[in-house]
């Protein structure tokens, strides 16, 4: 039986008179739960508050699909506030540890008590707005890991492409320079000059410089020339005359060259010159693949440098032009499932003071929102603009569309639109935050088709610190 003495003992309640106590213990009731029972669930229906009078209550919270322990309430901590204060389901799932007692209070009575019990009303929103404050720091925390994870997830991915084509291609080399050396040291056996020598080793530069030039050819152009090709090699008594076609062909070599390269040969020497010439180019074919992976390694890794601002002093000349483009390089995997970027980048954007990585968080958040919002599909539009002493920039997609009745509430935090576990509603808040801490502002114009995100960031203020 709830009494006023046992109610005083609590911090809550130490400062109520005895009529405020006495309101309490009519307006509350008890309620007991057994280990393992709930006393509310995530995402029903939020109406009722409660005081732990014993026992202990375990407060759980699904994050990005998994649950999470978010703490306790031991005897004397109270539970249920923030989703009545914002009108909203309930946020935990609230589960008995140890057989518990709580003093409970509907709806109806959580709403009188700050003016029939001011002190405790009081300290009720205090500690909501430390609850608050804390778990959006928390959730603001795990939103950039998730991101960062997300991130690191797709590089992974785009740098797994180039590295395994540069170790197919050095290992596929490794293989083929023996023969190709033993092949090149026969040449001399078989009764070449000097000048025939040569004029192998010229023809050979002559071929390598000219490829990134060669025309592009058609499935059909491509397979009449490996045919020509691989019928004259077969008429030389080339042991493996359409396999030698395919890599000649790729660099451009005719039957013409062919025969001008072979005109006064050594007859015993013809089959084993036109292999060596085949050998020669595809090493240079894997060479070249090599060092395209590499460089393409060796960008990614300096978007990467470039896009978290490593080794720079915290507030910086921010090209906004550069970290839109190497955003855009650090999601590609994202972008390359179906989405046409479309850029509009003023040349004469000026830079700002700021803090880069921050800005890119904004840039990333934007951009994947727009391509998840696109379902993976359709295009992105990223736009640049000198505007006197701002410079805007607008991130636009041909999505379905923000429903007007919530584009008021997007910036807010927790709100989201996407399915539970799936957003946590602090992603644009986030935006919000950092746009508001360079003195800029962010809005947001929308409709079916064309969604667009438009901020503006002033050239030469120094952004707030971080809080």
């Amino acid at each position: 039986m709830l009494n006023a003495n046992e109610l005083a003992q609590l911090d809550l309640f130490a400062d109520l008179t005895d009529d405020e106590l006495n309101w309490v213990i009519t307006a509350g009731s008890e309620e007991f739960l057994e280990p393992g029972e709930y006393f509310i669930r995530e995402n029903e229906p939020a109406d009722r508050f409660y005081v732990t009078l014993a026992g202990e209550l375990q407060i759980i919270r699904s994050i990005d699909g998994n649950e999470a322990v978010m703490g306790t309430t031991p005897r004397g901590i109270m539970g249920g506030e923030l989703a009545i204060l914002n009108g909203t389901t309930s946020m935990v799932t609230a589960r008995a540890l140890v057989p518990s007692r709580l003093l409970v209070f509907g709806l109806a009575a959580f709403r009188q008590m700050f003016a029939a019990a001011p002190p405790m009303g009081t300290k009720v929103l205090q500690i909501a707005t430390q609850r608050l404050q804390g778990y959006a720091s928390l959730r603001k925390q795990q939103e950039k890991l998730a991101a960062l994870g997300k991130l690191s997830a797709g590089l992974a991915h785009e740098l797994n492409n180039p590295a395994a084509a540069a170790r197919r291609a050095a290992g596929t080399l490794r293989e083929n320079l023996p023969d190709f050396t033993i092949r090149a040291l026969q040449l001399c056996k078989l009764g070449l000059s000097e000048n025939h020598l040569d004029r192998l080793g010229a023809y050979q530069q002559q071929v390598i410089a000219r490829i990134n030039d060669l025309p592009p050819l058609s499935t059909l152009e491509r397979a009449d020339c490996e045919d020509e090709v691989g019928d004259w090699l077969d008429a030389q008594g080339a042991a493996k005359p359409y396999e030698m076609a395919s890599t000649l062909v790729g660099a451009g070599v005719t039957v013409a060259e062919l025969k001008g390269l072979i005109a006064d040969l050594p007859a015993a020497a013809i089959a084993a010159t036109l292999l060596w010439v085949c050998e020669a180019l595809a090493a240079d074919s894997l060479l070249a693949e090599i060092e395209a992976s590499s460089r393409r390694i060796a960008d990614l890794v300096g978007a990467v440098k470039s896009y978290s601002y490593m080794d720079q002093a915290p507030v910086q000349d921010v090209v906004i032009n550069r970290d839109l483009e190497t955003t855009l390089t650090v999601m590609n995997h994202k972008l390359k499932r179906g989405v046409t970027v479309l850029r509009e980048y003023d040349p004469t954007l000026p830079k700002i003071t700021g803090r880069g990585g921050e800005l890119n968080q904004v840039w990333t958040n934007l951009i994947a929102n727009a391509i998840e919002a696109m379902q993976y599909k359709g295009t992105l539009k990223v736009i640049t603009r000198h505007e006197h002493d701002f410079v805007m920039v607008e991130i636009a997609d041909s999505g379905p569309g923000i429903p007007e009745a919530i584009v008021a509430h997007i910036f807010e935090p927790f709100f989201t639109t996407k399915g539970v576990g799936e957003g946590t509603g602090l992603g644009l808040d986030i935006c919000y935050r950092i746009i508001k801490q360079h003195h800029g502002n962010i809005e947001v114009q929308s409709q079916p088709g064309n969604t667009r995100f438009i901020i503006r960031l002033p050239v030469n203020q120094v952004p707030q610190p971080i809080g």
